[in-house]
Order: structure tokens, then sequence, then C-alpha cells
């Protein structure tokens, strides 16, 4: 999973605020290959986006193999039209996927739209991302255990 600082973190939610506006989006999340959520902007209840993110990155994993059976690369992208909404899917880079859930009255060509224009902006940071560790992540406070100290010194019996 991709560590994801703060002010990455940031950068990426706000671009994903601004594609839910422009795309009249109820779902936007941006997740690495395997379905971990680095960034969101969700209108509805937030408690389904982990089990999506997950389903979509499956789905989107079985796309590539699909792709590279009839000699394609890869696909770039998932739509899957239902009666009240949509999922629309799109591999940004390598390693992340873009996932958008839209209902009837947007259409999967605005949407598209909007996606492709967002992939574009968040790669330099998703670049970024790739090339931190976890520590240049975090926020910056350390975790340091003397080890002279005996912890462990209240657990042991006297003989």
């Amino acid at each position: 999973m991709a560590a994801v600082s703060e002010e990455h973190g940031e950068v990426l939610t706000l671009a994903l605020s601004d594609l839910a506006v422009q795309s009249e989006a109820s779902i936007v999340i941006l997740s690495d290959s395997g379905g971990n959520i680095l960034a969101e902007s969700v209108g509805a209840s937030a408690k389904m986006t982990p089990t999506l993110s997950a389903l979509a990155a499956g789905s989107f994993a079985a796309t590539r193999e699909l792709a590279a059976l009839v000699g394609e690369q890869s696909f770039q992208s998932i739509y899957q039209q239902g009666e009240e909404f949509s999922i629309y899917v799109h591999g940004v880079g390598e390693h992340y996927l873009l996932l958008v859930v839209f209902d009837r009255n947007t259409t999967a060509g605005l949407v598209k739209l909007y996606v492709e224009k967002t992939a574009l902006e968040i790669c330099p940071v998703l670049a970024r991302v790739d090339g931190q560790d976890v520590e240049s992540a975090g926020s910056g406070e350390t975790f340091e255990m003397d080890s002279s100290a005996d912890i462990f010194s209240g657990l042991r019996s006297e003989t």
C-alpha cells in the first residue's frame, strides 16, 4: 500500500472533490490496485467505500487479464451501467484506480471527460507518493525506545 503524506492527501482529496462536483458523482475513490483507499469524496454513507473499492480493484484486475487474452496490453477503464447508478473505474498509471459512482442523471461521457482530466492532474502527486517511504509520509514524529531500558523487568518472577 502506498504511503500518503498529509500534504499529498489534501491535494488528492481536493482533486477528488472537484471531480465529484464537476461530474455530479455521489462517490469518488482513489485507490491502489489492491483496493486500498488513498483518498475519497463521498456524498453518501462512507461505510460501503472499502468494499466498493476492493471489489472494483478485483474487477479491474480481471479486466487486465481479459485484455491480455485478446492481445491488448491493458484496458484503461471499466464502465458498468445500472438502472439507477453506474460505476466508472479508470486506471491511473500502473498502480492506481479512480472509481466514480454516479446516478442516471449524469452521462458517462461527462464522467469520463472529468476522470481523464483529474487523472492527468493527480499523476505528478502519485509519482511523488510512489517515491516516498512510510517514514517520510508520516507526521514527522518518531517513536524511539531506549534500548538500554529493561522494559520487561516487571514481568519477571523473582526466583
